[in-house]
């Protein structure tokens, strides 16, 4: 029995409480800013904040922490999809500079071959060339199916490049005109002299003038003079760059830069027509 008088007790109890509420939230709403009760809101909210802010900062890591955790496994795989596209883009981003350079040598190629409307060219791509420093030679992949025959000049936009010595049915080699075997016909574009480029396995070729007294000059640009019947004259070889006296009894040395990179050849043209007249060569055949 004695429950009950508590029981009582207790419902009153919380009926005050509600009442308070009630009037409390009834007085906090119809005060101003300025009112008791929003200042004492206030000034609790000013004695928590720090505690809270504090709780916060140690309690954010933990958090962060677990939340990765879970998040883990997506993460990793986000991760993996980033790179894959990543190396996708890097992928094409390559194969668009080759493109563009490729372009660009297509271009200058097409460019030089309209300048020469009286020959006749077919493009080639250096396919391999010689592993060693004995020679000089490279392998193109046109052969007799596409009209080339020995002893053809090879050219690029820049100038000379050398010339076919052997043609299979879809690849040819070439002979440049830096290799130690290599002899071409050439001239002084400025003076006109005449004479022999030869090769010698190096960066450069030597100039043999018929005459010793021949006019020239570093900084003299040669061409090919069409002698011998294998070049067709006035395709550009390179500059002079040194003309050196000898003995009585010796040539003048005279030693020639080509226009022509040949460490960067990647495309060339075949010179089909004309074809080589060279009675000598045509019996060598």
């Amino acid at each position: 029995m004695p429950s009950a008088p508590r029981s009582n007790r207790n419902r009153i109890i919380l009926i005050v409480i509600i009442l308070v509420c009630i009037t409390v939230v009834t007085l906090y709403v119809r005060e101003s800013d300025k009112g008791p009760l929003h200042k004492v809101q206030n000034f609790f909210l000013d004695l928590v904040s720090p505690v809270s802010s504090a709780f916060a900062k140690i309690f954010r890591p933990i958090k962060d922490g677990v939340v990765n955790l879970f998040h883990l496994p997506s993460l990793a795989k986000e991760r993996a999809d980033l790179q894959k596209q990543v190396a996708e883009l890097q992928r094409e981003h390559v194969e668009t500079k080759e493109m563009e350079q490729q372009i660009a040598e297509y271009k200058q190629l097409l460019h030089w071959s309209e300048t020469q409307a009286e020959l006749e060219t077919v493009g080639a791509d250096i396919i391999g060339q010689s592993p060693n420093n004995w020679e000089r030679l490279m392998i193109v992949n046109r052969g007799s199916s596409s009209g080339v025959k020995k002893y053809m000049s090879v050219v690029t936009e820049a100038g000379l490049v050398g010339r076919i010595i052997s043609v299979g049915s879809r690849s040819s080699v070439v002979q440049l005109m830096t290799d130690s075997r290599s002899e071409i016909g050439t001239r002084d574009q400025r003076s006109r002299e005449t004479g022999i480029v030869e090769g010698k396995n190096d960066a450069t070729v030597r100039f043999t003038p018929m005459k010793e007294d021949a006019d020239l000059k570093v900084g003299d640009v040669m061409e090919t003079s069409g002698l011998g019947g294998t070049c067709p004259p006035g395709i550009a070889v390179g500059k002079i760059i040194k003309v050196q006296k000898r003995e009585s009894g010796l040539d003048r040395y005279v030693e020639v830069r080509p226009f022509v990179q040949f460490s960067k050849l990647d495309k060339v043209l075949v010179i089909i027509t004309p074809e080589p007249e060279s009675v000598i060569l045509r019996e060598a055949q």
